[in-house]
């Protein structure tokens, strides 16, 4: 039995420790997940929360058919999908502007971007987040757990409740959406 699956029955058994240790494995990951979802981090922190408690209440009801991180991220789609509804606002995707691949390759000794360089890169990358954020909800999720969270296509389908092939073509329909986006918004089409 490895470490999570012990905390799991530990925590289900009433060990409090165990389930703080559950929260200390996947607190991270699912804030960064409400967070791109949400686009906003008090939302997130209490998505967050929410999650947590709802993993608490129904740990008894898990009965490890799946994953416990698809589950936990089920419970956490299932969340941001209510907050969505009930905000009637699409807003849901956002990258940390503090991680990504600076792309910009000069050819200085120092690696360093020239000043010019950066500003153009930020502005680039703003315009990305921008066409990101205006993709369907249903695309925003598939991207973030595709190519941002790297789950494979069966544990999306298991995330979302849907069969592989709509997994498939919402992934492949979300990554041209947000090509044809980058490309007008970006004047390289």
């Amino acid at each position: 039995m490895d470490q999570e699956a012990l905390f799991i029955e530990k925590a289900k058994a009433g060990n409090i420790s165990a389930f703080e240790e559950l929260i200390s494995l996947y607190e991270k990951k699912i804030y960064n997940y409400c967070y791109r979802m949400t686009n906003n981090r008090e939302d997130a922190e209490d998505l967050t929360q929410d999650v947590f408690i709802k993993v608490y209440r129904n740990l008894k009801n898990f009965k490890g058919n799946s994953k416990f991180s698809t589950w936990i991220y089920r419970i956490a789609y299932n969340a941001c999908v209510d907050k969505h509804r009930k905000k009637k606002k699409i807003q849901f995707f956002s990258l940390d502007s503090g991680n990504h691949d600076n792309t910009g390759n000069t050819q200085l000794v120092s690696n360093n971007p020239l000043p010019e360089d950066e500003i153009i890169q930020k502005e680039r990358y703003k315009k990305i987040q921008e066409c990101i954020a205006n993709l369907k909800p249903k695309y925003k999720t598939v991207i973030i757990l595709r190519d941002i969270q790297n789950y494979s296509y069966e544990e999306i389908a298991e995330i979302l409740q849907m069969p592989l092939g709509t997994v498939k073509s919402h992934i492949s329909r979300a990554r041209a959406a947000l090509s044809d986006a980058l490309k007008r918004t970006l004047g390289e089409g």
